[in-house]
């Protein structure tokens, strides 16, 4: 990803991805982040260091989260496949849909940090109760992979883990809040609000 500026008949480089990837698709999230689809099925977020203390770190784009999708995304678009209501005063999650050479339609929405936290530590304990098919882990499917790098996941909620929490009998959903600061049903609430993204 390189970023340039049009101004007074000229374009400038501000900033770019050191990183070489083949880009199948990129949308800006904001100003200064953007989110990108690459070859191997992978996405990645990166954003603008304009705080940065040297001109040469400003200049550079800064990865922030990486992911494998296994889907070869072709297409972003701003939106959602649903209304989006207001629920107590909180705004709407902004979101992202894309589209993939499948014809795969998905959802990327941005979090606030306090849910991303809570999500995290909720992925982390639903990786060690649900079995990936095949006994495939959760951290080496959706670990970033392409011909120069690999890298675990980060930065990243995989919706379709987080969702898989519906689905267990009750013991299992105990098993997933223990050491969580909340209950099951309070879990449940918050998961299912957000399958209304989709």
């Amino acid at each position: 990803i390189t970023l340039l500026q049009w101004s007074a008949g000229e374009l400038t480089e501000l900033a770019r991805d050191v990183n070489a990837n083949w880009m199948t698709a990129v949308a800006f999230l904001d100003d200064d982040t953007f989110l990108g689809a690459e070859n191997a099925l992978n996405l990645f977020a990166a954003r603008k260091r304009a705080d940065a203390p040297t001109e040469e770190e400003r200049g550079r784009l800064e990865v922030v989260c990486e992911f494998h999708l296994g889907e070869f995304v072709n297409r972003f678009r701003r939106g959602s496949l649903t209304m989006q209501m207001r629920e107590a005063g909180a705004e709407p999650l902004p979101t992202m849909l894309y589209g993939s050479v499948n014809g795969v339609v998905g959802v990327v929405a941005s979090l606030p940090q306090e849910l991303y936290v809570r999500l995290a530590k909720v992925q982390t304990a639903l990786s060690r109760v649900v079995k990936g098919v095949g006994g495939l882990s959760h951290a080496s499917w959706r670990s970033f992979v392409n011909d120069r790098k690999t890298a675990d996941a980060h930065g990243f909620i995989d919706g379709d883990l987080i969702e898989a929490f519906l689905d267990l009998p009750p013991r299992k959903k105990e098993e997933v809040v223990a050491g969580l600061d909340m209950t099951a049903e309070q879990l449940s609430r918050v998961i299912e609000q957000l399958a209304r993204l989709h």
